[in-house]
């Protein structure tokens, strides 16, 4: 199991998303600029989101700090708000990629015609 978390505000709360919690929600930016909400299927390498048929690069969104849990305590890293964690979005729900470490994105300066390459 990845030692991998993500911390997510919804209203109030903050809900921990970890590797194998399949049972919550995450947010993605569409293209023109929606947020839609699917199913948290954990997190996955670059190289096995580029295998996987069908899917592609997504914006997480609501997503507060990343952190990396240890035996005693988890080492946090805020997320500012004009930054995203890069995701993978497929048919079953979304991931977060990970290479080394959690992929963090900076703002959608604009609407492009092409899609980013996971």
């Amino acid at each position: 199991m990845i030692n991998l978390v993500l911390n997510r505000k919804f209203n109030y709360r903050n809900i921990l998303l970890t590797d194998g919690d399949t049972r919550q929600n995450v947010g993605y930016r569409r293209p023109n600029g929606d947020a839609c909400f699917v199913r948290w299927l954990g997190f996955i390498s670059r190289e096995d989101a580029k295998a996987l048929p069908g899917a592609y690069p997504v914006r997480l969104i609501d997503i507060s700090r990343v952190g990396v849990q240890g035996a005693v305590h988890t080492q946090w890293q805020d997320v500012d708000s004009d930054h995203y964690v890069y995701g993978c979005l497929t048919k079953d729900g979304a991931y977060a990629i990970y290479n080394l470490d959690i992929v963090l994105i900076g703002p959608q300066k604009r609407e492009s015609p092409h899609r980013d390459s996971v």
